[in-house]
């Protein structure tokens, strides 16, 4: 089972339009982290891989699928079953993750190389950068394994993206900052 907090539709989570999982359970607990309340893993709903995978497929018109929570790699090896099912549907992976790529076990190495990007590392609060490209602090990395992302990773720019419903604004990404100066 795959325990998931939401999965929205956005295009500032890595290239393209995308389906973003938040997974809950999150055992690095990194002060600072704006996701706090992803690391109680009983915050999210549990999946079967099918159901996942059914549910980001039904999603239709996306590029492919951002992996972040949480900490993804927390999920167990059911992830890289999900990760595989999804490239076979042409769809790619950008995968945020706390740990370095020396920590990851055998199954988690094979999540990280099945993506097109990755992004890992701690947050390190006293490393906080606001106008980093996809990170929060400057120790943390973007690789990126597919030649043709290159150019678009190598920017450094802030995004946000914001929704305006009837209901109530959405804001994604990591908006405090740019809330402030609205």
């Amino acid at each position: 089972m795959l325990t998931v907090y939401a999965i929205e539709t956005s295009e500032i989570y890595g290239h393209g339009r995308r389906a973003v999982i938040w997974f809950s359970g999150c055992t690095l607990c990194c002060k600072g982290c704006i996701n706090n309340y992803l690391w109680e893993k009983s915050a999210g709903k549990e999946y079967t891989v099918d159901e996942l995978t059914e549910m980001i497929v039904k999603l239709g018109d996306i590029s492919g699928v951002t992996l972040i929570g949480g900490e993804p790699l927390q999920q167990g090896k059911e992830l890289l079953l999900f990760v595989k099912k999804i490239t076979k549907h042409k769809l790619d992976i950008v995968l945020f993750t706390g740990y370095e790529l020396k920590e990851l076990n055998e199954w988690q190495k094979q999540v990280a190389n099945l993506s097109a990007v990755v992004i890992c590392g701690r947050y390190i609060a006293d490393l906080r950068d606001t106008n980093l490209f996809l990170r929060g602090s400057s120790n943390q990395r973007i690789i990126v394994y597919d030649k043709k992302l290159r150019e678009y990773y190598s920017q450094e720019c802030r995004q946000v993206e914001i929704e305006i419903t009837e209901e109530a604004d959405k804001f994604l990404g990591f908006p405090e900052d740019f809330v402030k100066e609205l």
